[in-house]
């Protein structure tokens, strides 16, 4: 069984934790088309929480597109266009940054910074590569 943390402590609600670590890992290609995941119950108990809070979570998901259910079988990771996925990827990394963002802000930090501090990163990233090849 693939490992879900959630905090109960954290105001966000425990379906939507789970709801978006699925959906991360499903975009991520952590889990995989036709990949089953743990049936309602495993989760719930494991997580030791109401298997309604998972059953929306899945439900969720479902609706979205990214899981299907499959009589016998229960939920699946559903096949996606790769243009979707591709474009969902970069909404879910789009809202990473507006976070990002907000937080800064919260620090006192500019935006001209944080696009500082990226710039810096993705160099430091690029020579780490080259130096490998």
């Amino acid at each position: 069984m693939e490992q879900f943390i959630i905090s109960p402590s954290s105001g966000v609600p425990i379906y939507k934790q789970l709801y978006s670590q699925i959906e991360r890992m499903v975009l991520n290609g952590y889990f995989t088309v036709d990949q089953r995941l743990p049936s309602v119950r495993q989760v719930a108990n494991d997580l030791d929480v109401n298997p309604m809070t998972v059953s929306k979570a899945y439900g969720l998901l479902e609706e979205r597109g990214y899981l299907t259910r499959l009589r016998g079988k229960g939920m699946v990771v559903a096949a996606r266009n790769n243009e979707i996925l591709q474009q969902e990827r970069l909404d879910m990394l789009d809202e990473m940054i507006k976070e990002l963002l907000a937080q800064a802000k919260h620090m006192g930090i500019s935006g001209d910074k944080v696009v500082q501090m990226i710039n810096r990163n993705v160099v430091n990233d690029q020579n780490q590569s080259k130096a490998k090849e």
